[in-house]
């Protein structure tokens, strides 16, 4: 090649460069950026066989149907008992339980001192004194009296704490149902950790525990129990 001819062909490049980046996409450039999206379309028909599926948008969701058993439903999960022990821990609850608590024992202590009474008056007895006999029945009246209000002191705190747990329970679901909107989630389901450790080593309660884990391998951002703490203003890492 002389030099005249490899400087002609050398003063070409630049152009040709030019030129192809210039030059209109091609059906294989297309395809090289990657695939159009399809749509807008109102419904799409997937082949059955003679069955036939439709699928639509109704409402935000994929539907296949008209009832709402044919939609796909986004979902999620939350550990609730963690959330209800800080709940129960709250302050309030607290001195509601403790004021039960006090009028308890004030309670209580009226029966005490007055057993108390009954027995240094029956010290001060002989056997035969016919006060004996009936002072003795006024203690056992006492002690009976003592086992029936120990018994209603329990159902007492035992009805204080469900309404407490209530109360904390219909809290929990309000920032459920925040957390929930928020993100867009239409079902929520409570659950327990696989990784949480059991309570017990005792074969009944592990196998029960075995059975509450409904869950058994999840995408972890399906679990939104740190959300719906943050909801409620509560730290799960912090000591009870």
């Amino acid at each position: 090649m002389s030099d005249r001819i490899r400087i002609l062909a050398l003063s070409c490049v630049p152009a040709l460069v030019v030129g192809i980046a210039l030059w209109p996409s091609t059906e294989a450039d297309a395809e090289f950026a990657g695939p159009e999206p399809l749509g807008p379309a109102s419904e799409l028909v997937l082949d059955g066989g003679g069955s036939d599926v439709t699928l639509k948008a109704d409402e935000g969701h994929l539907a296949w149907g008209d009832s709402a058993s044919d939609r796909a439903w986004s979902e999620a999960w939350v550990s609730i008992g963690p959330l209800l022990d800080h709940l129960m821990r709250d302050e309030t609850f607290q001195e509601e339980r403790q004021l039960l608590a006090e009028q308890l024992q004030e309670d209580e202590q009226l029966i005490i001192d007055a057993l108390e009474s009954v027995r240094e008056r029956i010290e001060g007895l002989e056997p035969d004194d016919p006060d004996t006999q009936a002072l003795a029945q006024e203690g056992r009246n006492l002690l009976q009296q003592r086992d029936g209000f120990i018994q209603a002191a329990q159902i007492a705190q035992s009805q204080l704490a469900g309404t407490q747990l209530e109360r904390a329970y219909r809290e929990l679901i309000d920032a459920v149902k925040i957390v929930a909107e928020a993100k867009g989630i239409d079902m929520v389901h409570r659950f327990i950790p696989t990784d949480e450790p059991f309570k017990s080593n005792n074969a009944a309660d592990a196998t029960l525990e075995i059975r509450l884990r409904s869950l058994l391998v999840y995408p972890e951002g399906l679990d939104i129990t740190s959300d719906v703490a943050d909801e409620l203003g509560l730290d799960l890492d912090a000591t009870p």
